[in-house]
C-alpha cells in the first residue's frame, strides 16, 4: 500500500525542513561583524597599556585575585585561549588588589621566573586541594612558591624590595585608570573593557576584538 502521494511527500519533506531549521540555534557571531560598545566592551578613560604594545601586537590584561573563586574558575579557560593565540597576543596577568601580601607574593614569582608555574598551582591549592588559606601570610605565599624554583627567603627579600614596590605601584595605578573594580576582568590594549554575558561569551568577544583591532577596524 502507498501511505503518500509523491505531492503529499514533497510537502512533508519541506515541513520537516522549515521545522528543523527553525530548532537551530542563533548562528554565532563571526570575527568580521561589528562589535557593539556598552554590550560588548567599553572603552575606558585615561587608562593605559601595562606595556605599549609594538606595531602589530595586542596586549591582553587579566586582572585577577588568587582569593577570587570566579578566577579560579576562568583559569584554565582563559589559559587554554592564551595558549592558541599567535605570537602577537601578549597575555599579563596583574593582581587586583596591590596592597595584599598575594600581589607582592604574584610580582616576585614573575621576576623569579616562576609565575608561568606557580598562578595556576596557587588556584588549585586554594580552592580545589585547599591546602592553603583563602588570604595566605607573604610567608605562606613564600613557602609555597620556593619549590617551583627558588628559597623562601630569597622570596620574602624580593616581596619586600624596592624593585617589587615599584610593581605594584604600577599595578594600582593600571587598576584605578582600567576600571577592573571585579575579577576577573579582561582589558584589551589598556582601552577596551571586555564586558558578555559568560565566560565564553567574553572570550568569543576577546576573539572578535583582537581580529577586528588586528585588521584596523578598531
Amino acid at each position: 500500500m502507498r501511505l503518500f502521494s509523491a505531492q503529499n511527500l514533497s510537502s512533508l519533506l519541506i515541513a520537516g525542513l522549515i521545522a528543523f531549521a527553525t530548532a537551530l540555534p542563533a548562528r554565532a557571531a563571526t570575527p568580521t561583524e561589528p562589535l557593539v560598545q556598552g554590550t560588548d566592551y567599553d572603552i575606558v578613560a585615561g587608562a593605559h597599556p601595562w606595556q605599549t604594545p609594538a606595531k602589530g601586537e595586542v596586549e591582553v590584561v587579566e586582572v585577577y585575585a588568587w582569593w577570587c573563586p570566579h578566577c579560579a574558575h576562568f583559569a584554565p579557560m582563559i589559559s587554554a585561549w592564551a595558549a592558541r593565540q599567535p605570537a602577537w597576543v601578549r597575555m599579563v596577568y596583574l593582581p587586583s588588589d596591590p596592597d595584599s601580601p598575594g600581589a607582592a607574593a604574584a610580582f616576585a614569582a614573575q621576576r623569579s621566573g616562576l609565575l608561568a608555574r606557580v598562578h595556576p598551582a596557587m588556584f588549585r591549592a586554594i580552592h580545589t586541594d585547599q591546602t592553603m588559606p583563602v588570604r595566605p601570610s607573604a610567608a605562606e605565599y613564600a613557602a609555597f612558591m620556593a619549590p617551583f624554583g627558588s628559597t623562601p627567603e630569597k622570596l620574602l627579600a624580593l616581596m619586600a624590595s624596592p624593585q617589587v614596590a615599584a610593581d605594584l605601584k604600577r599595578d594600582r595605578a593600571f587598576v584605578i585608570a582600567a576600571q577592573a573594580d571585579t575579577t576577573p576582568t579582561l582589558i584589551v590594549n589598556g582601552k577596551y573593557k571586555i564586558l558578555g554575558s559568560s565566560y565564553e561569551d567574553q572570550l568569543g568577544i576577546l576573539d572578535r576584538l583582537i581580529a577586528q583591532i588586528h585588521g584596523g577596524k578598531l
